[in-house]
């Protein structure tokens, strides 16, 4: 009798396991993140993240602008590494799906790699966290947030009582938050990690994870990368304008920018979905350079202020001497952008596996790569991304 019941039990288990696993019933399940985080080849994953997690659609009146095209032959060869590299070269090793380069406003050239194709959507990863900077500059701008010294609880409330309850803005905005998180995400048991594991394959509320990770030091010590610090700065724009994050976007810069659609994850599926401001904006290669104008352009739509002017210039300036890039073509950080050193005024939205909108306003030029790059990290001083920017910089000049 006994060994019947403990038979019916593991049955019970392997049955409630199956549904948890395949979640049937609902269009997404921990089987197809597993498959999708296991591998080997992206490329068809970042050109469909909604269909493996859940999401939220850009929408707006609006009329959707394309730019017009003065269209370049760019010689794409640069020296990296000891060795001449071609865009040939760069394709094949980082999986590149799709290059897209404004100069003076206009598109100088536009190329996709593999099954891309130009109306595809694309991932952004961290991408993403410059998008809720430049949405925290337009609430600083609305006077929705009186100053960027406030602490995060002023706004986001849900925080009240955390160590990220008592951190401003400004040391969200640098990433100088004091909070211990690893931001590591090859390693197996690192935070970050965790909160994919808790978001995707759990489906916890975003906010309820991240409020539990404490300080270890002071903030605004140093410069310390960590995703948990953009998800805060966006749970303070959606108090501060008791609205959701993807209703900003739309109205506040999807609108004014033409942008013609795409999608933003959120933590669960319904109403009640947070978006994942660290991450996950999915958008066409045209609409990421559109935000890249917007900073070439000093904020300006049309004559109309979509972000504050001093923002770009802000953006673009190490706030401590941990921030500056340590030599030429080296990387720093400014504010939710990286930088690039010797080149003053130019900033790189960037995220995981090769995602960029680089923007040189005194070039007039920006360059969006999207790629499905796993071996992105294989330099130790200059990224090859940045010999590829300023090749393409030097030929457009």
């Amino acid at each position: 009798m006994k060994k019947l019941a403990v038979f019916a039990i593991l049955c019970v288990g392997i049955v409630v396991a199956a549904i948890w696993y395949f979640r049937p019933g609902s269009e997404f399940s921990p089987r197809e993140v597993i498959a999708f985080s296991e591998a080997p080849d992206r490329r068809l994953a970042y050109r469909t993240m909604t269909l493996i997690y859940p999401s939220t659609d850009v929408e707006h009146d609006a009329p959707v602008t394309t730019f017009p095209r003065d269209e370049r032959d760019i010689d794409f060869t640069w020296e990296w590494d000891g060795r001449t590299r071609t865009l040939d070269d760069y394709v094949a090793q980082r999986n590149l799906q799709g290059i897209f380069v404004l100069k003076n406003g206009e598109v100088a050239y536009e190329e996709y790699f593999g099954e891309a194709q130009r109306a595809n959507t694309f991932t952004s990863w961290s991408v993403a966290k410059s998008v809720v900077s430049s949405l925290i500059g337009i609430a600083l701008m609305e006077g929705k947030i009186d100053s960027l010294d406030d602490p995060t609880s002023k706004y986001a409330p849900e925080y009240t009582g955390s160590d990220y309850g008592d951190i401003s803005v400004r040391h969200l905005l640098m990433m100088s938050s004091g909070i211990d998180f690893n931001e590591n995400y090859e390693e197996p048991r690192s935070d970050i990690r965790r909160l994919f594991l808790d978001t995707f394959l759990l489906n916890k509320d975003v906010d309820k994870t991240i409020r539990q990770y404490a300080s270890n030091r002071e903030p605004g010590q140093d410069f310390d990368y960590i995703s948990t610090n953009t998800q805060v700065l966006s749970a303070i724009l959606r108090g501060a304008y008791d609205r959701r994050l993807m209703d900003l976007f739309n109205e506040k810069m999807a609108a004014p920018l033409g942008i013609s659609g795409g999608t933003w994850l959120v933590d669960r599926e319904g109403p009640s979905g947070k978006e994942l401001g660290y991450c996950c904006l999915q958008l066409t290669l045209e609409d990421y350079a559109k935000l890249g104008q917007l900073y070439v352009q000093g904020g300006k739509v049309g004559g109309v202020q979509v972000l504050p002017p001093e923002w770009p210039e802000f953006v673009a300036t190490p706030p401590t001497e941990d921030h500056v890039p340590e030599g030429a073509g080296e990387l720093g950080y400014g504010h939710h952008f990286w930088l690039i050193g010797d080149e003053p005024g130019a900033m790189t939205m960037q995220g995981y596996d090769g995602q960029f909108v680089h923007i040189d306003p005194e070039e007039e030029v920006v360059i969006v790569l999207v790629s499905a790059d796993r071996s992105h990290r294989d330099f130790d001083d200059v990224p090859e991304f940045v010999r590829l920017f300023q090749q393409v910089k030097a030929e457009l000049r």
